[in-house]
């Protein structure tokens, strides 16, 4: 297959991230009927636990194995490029069966860490996930190597119809049991998904092999073993301190909760409405915009291993771009329409001030990903962790006093995190500068978009109440003023010359 162009690798990650999140999305709707607020709590911790420890244990690798597989391509090392996957490919399954394995036995020792002894049973249904995703990420990796972001999306979107299908399949069977087994039941679904994502990686790469029957004789495993690890040890070791952090994040949040004055149920439902309900809103474009970062990797690995540096400086001014004026009108819908957006979603907006406050911290979160994938493919492996220490000090020490203040309580978490990300975009967005010696003024894109996004929320805010008079509330309400904020967000940029025609024309080229 023709390989593909960084735009065209993004959009068809967005396209399938996108289409994953709205059946994600559709997935917790149903679910969050059943399980309520406590039971999302179950679910939320099970799953927090999940994603922690299956990034222990695999961290590094898909960043490692894609960075190879760009390189041996970009050099004509076809060979290589599949010894590579065949040699991390037994390394991940190694690791998947003792990471299953360490799970589930270790399900009430992190059941008791996150403060949460009813998630026992739900992290115990999960953990067989851990395998196969282990076992998916070298094939998957090695599609992102190559540019080819389609059989990555197919997984994706195979992974969320199944977990959506089974998961709820099965919090029903399981409801008579009580919120625990309930929880489990409906996170089973997620394990399911991963059998059969890895099923579709596996089957696309076997049948592209055979075509490709390349020699792989010739080549040393141990010297391909030895790259791997070097990219990867560096960002295991920066994985066990991250989520540590993410694990006393957690930990912080609910024990400030109660030392607040909350009672245990109000610090789990307070906890559960912020989780379950504003940060699944608030991930649907995060997720989705953080493809940016995994097309832009092969780009700008690739060029540097045949060192052309225009390239690669093209695409980090590219990528840097998309991320602010993608963003911006995220975070301005999420913040001016919360509201109205749990409502449509959950029929539920209990918590649609949080997911207000947290909002303005989707910009900062996606140019922060961007621009760490940027740093990382420019061979800077551990300086944004080193960055992402000092956003995590800020967020800890804010969470710990704001979250204790009752009258602030889980709203501390949305505003240390968005002072965090900020410190962390600006580092950033400076070692980019210096090190990929871009000359692209990065202030002027970052006012210009504002301006389109303040412009932007002026007319949500204008046309929002002679709207809803006249048409009611709901969806078309609400998909109304998407369209009227967008198409306003969209003029202004193109009145200020934040993107140009010309610019637009270059950039689907690619």
């Amino acid at each position: 297959m023709k390989k593909q162009s960084f735009l065209t690798g993004a959009v068809i990650l967005m396209i399938a991230n996108g289409i994953s999140k709205i059946l994600g999305a559709v997935f917790k709707i149903p679910i969050t009927y059943i399980l309520k607020e406590e039971g999302m709590a179950v679910f939320n911790i099970s799953f927090e636990v999940y994603i922690m420890f299956l990034a222990f244990i695999i961290s590094g690798l898909p960043f490692a194995i894609s960075k190879l597989v760009a390189e041996s391509n970009s050099q004509g090392l076809y060979a290589r490029t599949h010894k590579i996957v065949r040699i991390s490919t037994i390394l991940l399954i190694v690791i998947g069966i003792l990471g299953s394995a360490a799970l589930y036995l270790g399900a009430p020792f992190f059941a008791l860490a996150m403060k949460e002894e009813k998630a026992i049973y739900a992290i115990r249904m999960i953990s067989p996930a851990i395998f196969f995703v282990a076992l998916g990420t070298g094939y998957k990796s090695y599609y992102q190597g190559v540019s080819n972001m389609i059989p990555t999306a197919i997984s994706q979107v195979a992974e969320a119809v199944v977990k959506l299908l089974a998961g709820y399949y099965l919090a029903v069977l399981f409801i008579q049991y009580g919120v625990e087994k309930t929880a489990g039941g409906a996170i089973m679904g997620v394990t399911a998904g991963e059998i059969v994502a890895t099923a579709i990686l596996m089957l696309m790469y076997v049948l592209r092999r055979k075509e490709k029957n390349t020699n792989e004789d010739n080549i040393a495993s141990r010297d391909i073993l030895k790259d791997l690890l070097s990219i990867a040890l560096p960002l295991l070791c920066a994985s066990v301190v991250s989520n540590a952090i993410n694990i006393a994040d957690t930990t912080l949040v609910r024990s400030r909760l109660l030392d607040a004055g909350f009672a245990p149920e109000e610090a789990r439902f307070l906890y559960g409405a912020y989780t379950g309900y504003a940060l699944t809103v608030f991930h649907l474009p995060v997720g989705i915009l953080g493809t940016l970062g995994v097309s832009i990797l092969p780009v700008i690995a690739g060029a540097i291993a045949v060192n052309n540096e225009s390239k690669a400086q093209r695409a980090t001014d590219i990528g840097i771009r998309l991320a602010v004026i993608l963003s911006l009108p995220c975070g301005v819908i999420m913040y001016t329409m919360s509201s109205d957006i749990l409502t449509v979603l959950f029929n539920n907006d209990t918590s649609a001030h949080m997911l207000s406050v947290v909002a303005p911290c989707v910009v900062l979160m996606c140019v922060t990903q961007i621009t760490s994938s940027i740093l990382q493919s420019a061979g800077k492996i551990m300086l944004p962790f080193f960055y992402a220490l000092i956003g995590s000090a800020v967020k800890l020490s804010l969470e710990w006093y704001l979250i204790g203040q009752h009258e602030i309580n889980i709203y501390g978490s949305a505003i240390a995190s968005i002072a965090a990300y900020a410190v962390m975009v600006i580092l950033n967005l400076a070692a980019v500068r210096k090190y990929l010696r871009l000359k692209q003024k990065f202030m002027e894109i970052i006012i210009k978009s504002a301006i389109a996004a303040g412009v932007m929320l002026c007319a949500i805010r204008l046309l929002y109440m002679p709207l809803s008079a006249y048409i009611g509330s709901g969806f078309v309400l609400l998909a109304l003023m998407c369209l009227i904020g967008v198409g306003a967000y969209g003029a202004v940029l193109l009145i200020t010359e934040a993107v140009s025609v010309g610019e637009i024309r270059k950039i689907l080229k690619g």
